[in-house]
């Protein structure tokens, strides 16, 4: 009785198989099996089997210059990556530890948040007075320029200095006025998300109990 083909190649695979031996894949996609591995095919995957068939070492395909160092530089952002993350995971453990150990209640956040916004507002109306003050000086100071000008008579360098002197202060203190009001926003921000926070905590908290 002739075995077919393909049964025989199967019985011959599984015979060489089982007295231990190296197993690859050549160029045109096909398997073979052997006491010894063709040198061209030593940078290729591979395995080694064991007298049972069973793979007990596998040998990765040999990588080209451009490989390693695509997976090197990928390496390298992944590390960065996880630093980042352990980074915000530490800032995170940290900010909850403070919410727990410095408020009881949302109450006293509120006041604290209340407190802050407060001490802002106080240097905004502060320096808003300040600008209501420069701009009259220098609407005082345009008009007396104007005056001279009418009569006809050479406007004195020092009133042109002061000019620009207040405009330049006017400036700084607008820019001041609305860096305050973004540090405002900030702060009533940064406590709502505190709020939201401690209740959780709390409330994982009281699960815990």
């Amino acid at each position: 009785m002739k075995i077919p083909l393909l049964l025989s190649s199967v019985l011959l695979v599984s015979l060489n198989v089982q007295a231990g031996m190296v197993k690859w894949v050549d160029d045109k996609g096909q398997v073979h099996y052997g006491d010894r591995i063709p040198t061209k095919y030593l940078k290729k995957e591979h395995e080694v089997l064991n007298d049972q068939g069973v793979v007990v070492k596998k040998f990765e395909k040999k990588k080209s210059a451009e490989q390693l160092a695509a997976e090197k530089a990928a390496q390298e952002k992944q590390a960065v990556i996880n630093k980042e993350r352990m980074i915000e995971q530490r800032k995170k453990a940290l900010r909850d530890r403070v919410l727990l150990e410095t408020f009881t209640t949302v109450k006293d956040i509120e006041l604290a948040r209340d407190d802050r916004v407060s001490a802002v507002d106080t240097q905004i109306q502060l320096s808003e007075t300040l600008i209501k003050d420069n701009e009259a000086k220098l609407d005082k100071v345009k008009k007396r320029i104007k005056a001279i000008e009418s009569s006809g008579r050479e406007v004195p360098e020092n009133l042109h200095k002061e000019v620009h002197s207040v405009t330049r202060q006017l400036e700084t203190d607008h820019q001041y006025v609305e860096d305050k009001n973004a540090e405002k926003q900030q702060i009533i921000k940064k406590f709502d998300e505190d709020i939201v926070r401690f209740r959780e905590l709390m409330a994982e908290k009281k699960r815990k109990q």
